[in-house]
C-alpha cells in the first residue's frame, strides 16, 4: 500500500495515520500482509511556505503544482525524519503490526525516488523561490555532496527506526558508498531489498548491478527481496507503454522466472495482470483484450502465478522446497529496446538459463542464442528455449541437499512437440522414451523416479535429455516431490 506524505501530515507536526490504519485493517481482517510505502509525489502544502522550491516539476513523479521542493534544505530533511519517527511510534502499538510485510524505504527527494532532475533545468540558486523566513545561510546549491548527505541521513534514520523491528526493504539502486556500511545487515537479514522494476531480463546492461544485489544477498538465503514489475505484461505503466518483444503470457511468466532465479521471496503483480488470470480480460488505454479467437490467456496467467507462488521463498531451502527447475535460455543483448542502443543493452551476467536448485552441466552442444518466440504465441513457455541438435544430449544437476531429501519424485520435461519422432530422458539408471506427434504445442512429459532408485539418485542427482533423429526444443526440466 502507498500513502502520500501530504495526507499523513496536513499540518506541520500534526500527523494523521488513519489512511494507513484503514487499509492495513482491511488486509489484517483477511489474513493478508502488505508492504507500506510513504511517497513524496504529494508533499504537505505548508512546506512550500517554509522551504525553497523550484517553480516547475523536476520529476514526472511530482504531483504538486507549485514545483519541486529543495529536499536537501534542513527543514525538509528534518520534517521527513520527524514524520518517520512519528510513524514508527504509531506502528509500535498498531493491532495489525504482524500483517506488515515490510516498510519500503523511500527517500522522497524530487517526487518519490528521483534525487537528480529528470529534465534539463538551470538549478542555480537564482532560479529558486525563497519563501519568507527561509534561512539563506542554510541554502545550498544542488550538488552531489549535498544530495548524498540527504540520502544518507534518510537511510540511517530508516535503519535506526525500523531495522530489526519490522522488515525494512531498501531499494536496490543504492550506491556502493551508501551500501558499504550496511553489508553485514543485508547478510544477516536485518535489511531486505526491493525494487519496482522487474522485467524478463535487466532493462539495460548497467541494470544488472541492481539484480545482482538480489542474486548475491537473497539467493544465498542471507536476506529477502520484494519485487514488483516495471510495467504490466502489456507494457503499460501510468501513461507510458514499454517495448514488448513477446506476448503478454510469455512476458508475465518469464518475468517471474527471473525474479525466482534472483532469489526474490515476495513477488508482486499488477492488478490488471492478475485480472487476466481471473476472467481472461485486460483493459488499459486502447487495449481491450478478452479471451476468444485471438488467444487463451486466462489459463496461462493463472498457471504462471501458481508456479511463482509455489516456489517463492524456497530458493535457499532445498530440504523443504517443493521442487527444483531450470528454464532454458541464452541471450547477450536485451531484446526490449525501449530507446536504448544495442551497446547499452549488452548483458554480461544474466545471459544464460534461469535456475532454481538446478543447473545445466557444461559441455553440451545445445543452442540458445537467438532462439526466441517459438511455439504458440498465446502460451507462456516459448519466449526463450534451447535447441538440442539431433543425437546430442544435455544434462542438468539437481541441488544435492534437495535430491537427498526426496523419497520419490516426478520429473517434468517441457518440450515443443514440433515434429513426429522421439527423444529420451535418462535418470538414476533408467531410460524413458518420449514420443512426439508434431502437434506444434508445448507439452510436458512426466516420469516418476521410484523410491527404490533413491540411493543411486543421491550419488548422481543428474538428468539427461538426448535428442533423436531431429532437434528438440526444450523449455524446462522440473523435479517435484
Amino acid at each position: 500500500m502507498k500513502v502520500q506524505w501530504a495526507d499523513l501530515e496536513p499540518r506541520e507536526g500534526k500527523y494523521d495515520f488513519s489512511a494507513v490504519d484503514q487499509q492495513m485493517q482491511w488486509f489484517s481482517e483477511r489474513g493478508l500482509a502488505a508492504t507500506i510505502q510513504i511517497n513524496g509525489g504529494k508533499k504537505p502544502q505548508w512546506l512550500y511556505g517554509r522551504v525553497p522550491y523550484y517553480p516547475s516539476k523536476l520529476s514526472h513523479q511530482i504531483r504538486d503544482d507549485q514545483g519541486s521542493l529543495m529536499f536537501w534544505y534542513p527543514l525538509h530533511r528534518d520534517s521527513y525524519i520527524n514524520l518517520l519517527k512519528a510513524f514508527a511510534a504509531h506502528l509500535e502499538a498498531a493491532p495489525y503490526r504482524d500483517h506488515i510485510l515490510g516498510i519500503r524505504l523511500n527517500y522522497n527527494p524530487f517526487g518519490t525516488e528521483h534525487a537528480d532532475p529528470k529534465i534539463k533545468a538551470d538549478l542555480s540558486l537564482s532560479q529558486w523561490v525563497m519563501p519568507e523566513g527561509v534561512d539563506r545561510e542554510l541554502v545550498e546549491a544542488y550538488s552531489k555532496p549535498v544530495v548524498n548527505q540527504y540520502l544518507q541521513a534518510v537511510l540511517k534514520e530508516h535503519i535506526h527506526l525500523f531495522g530489526g523491528k519490522v522488515r525494512l526493504f531498501v531499494r536496490n539502486n543504492i550506491s556502493k558508498e551508501r551500501l558499504k556500511p550496511y553489508i553485514p545487515q543485508f547478510e544477516n537479514g536485518t535489511l531486505s531489498w526491493y525494487h519496482t522494476s522487474s522485467e524478463v531480463e535487466p532493462r539495460y546492461g548497467s541494470a544488472e548491478t541492481k539484480y545482482g544485489l538480489f542474486y548475491r544477498y537473497c539467493r544465498s538465503g542471507g536476506t529477502t527481496a520484494y519485487a514488483e514489475p516495471w510495467a504490466s505484461a502489456w507494457g503499460h505503466h501510468t501513461k507510458i507503454t514499454d517495448d514488448r518483444w513477446c506476448s503478454p503470457p510469455k512476458w508475465n511468466y518469464w518475468r517471474m522466472l527471473f525474479d525466482l532465479h534472483c532469489g526474490v521471496s515476495f513477488i508482486a503483480v499488477y492488478g490488471n495482470d492478475l485480472g487476466v488470470a481471473i476472467n481472461g480480460k485486460y483493459h488499459y488505454g486502447d487495449v481491450d483484450y478478452s479471451d476468444g479467437s485471438t488467444g487463451h490467456y486466462q489459463e496461462e496467467f493463472d498457471q504462471a502465478f501458481k508456479f511463482a507462488a509455489k516456489y517463492a521463498g524456497y530458493h535457499a531451502s532445498p530440504e523443504t522446497s517443493p521442487g527444483a527447475w531450470i528454464a532454458f535460455r541464452e541471450n547477450s543483448t536485451v531484446l526490449a529496446k525501449n530507446d536504448y542502443s544495442a551497446q547499452k543493452r549488452a548483458l554480461k551476467v544474466f545471459t544464460n538459463d534461469y535456475t532454481f536448485l538446478m543447473k545445466r552441466l557444461p559441455g553440451d552442444r545445445s543452442e540458445g542464442e537467438g532462439i526466441i518466440n517459438i511455439g504458440p504465441d498465446d502460451r507462456r513457455f516459448g519466449a526463450w528455449a534451447r535447441r538440442l541438435p539431433p543425437k546430442e544430449s544435455l544434462s542438468v544437476e539437481v541441488d544435492a541437499a534437495f535430491a537427498a531429501s526426496l523419497n520419490g519424485a516426478c520429473i517434468n520435461v517441457v518440450y515443443l512437440d514440433d515434429h513426429a519422432g522421439s527423444f529420451t530422458v535418462h535418470v538414476a539408471g533408467e531410460t524413458f522414451r518420449v514420443k512426439m506427434s508434431g502437434s506444434g504445442e508445448w507439452k510436458t512429459e512426466t516420469v516418476a523416479l521410484n523410491s527404490t532408485r533413491r540411493s543411486l539418485w543421491r550419488r548422481n542427482p543428474c538428468i539427461s535429455v538426448c535428442a533423436g533423429n531431429a532437434p528438440v526444443f526444450l523449455h524446462m526440466i522440473e523435479v517435484t516431490r
